[in-house]
């Protein structure tokens, strides 16, 4: 079954479980999203110009935080989210559909494999 943009999960602080941390530094974690994982995964860090590309289902799982730039999902049926930098998403294993880098964009991506 293909996924659409309503299966894109947002990703940010305010949507996790809020957790101060003591290790001796100012510093805070929200965990927006968790499972058991037995899987590989790679990090990835990724720079792209402006342009657009159309691609099928995709094979893993994919959560992504904008460093810079914007960036437009839309799937198979029209539907679109646009993130811009400082956002995040999770990109569910089956998404299928059009990818434009409207700003010249980087990302941190976590792609994890079944």
């Amino acid at each position: 079954m293909t996924k659409t943009v309503n299966d894109i999960q947002s990703i940010n602080f305010a949507s996790g479980v809020f957790t101060p941390l003591d290790y001796g530094m100012d510093e805070s974690e929200a965990r927006v999203a968790s499972g058991a994982v037995s899987r590989k995964f790679n990090v990835a860090l990724w720079q792209g110009k402006v342009g657009a590309v159309d691609f099928p289902a995709t094979e893993t799982t994919e959560v992504c935080w904008l460093t810079e730039g914007r960036v437009a999902l839309t799937d198979e049926a029209g539907g679109r989210r646009e993130f811009s930098a400082g956002e995040g998403y999770l990109l569910p294993k089956g998404f299928a559909g059009r990818w434009e880098t409207l700003a010249d964009a980087k990302k941190i991506a976590v792609i994890l494999e079944d």
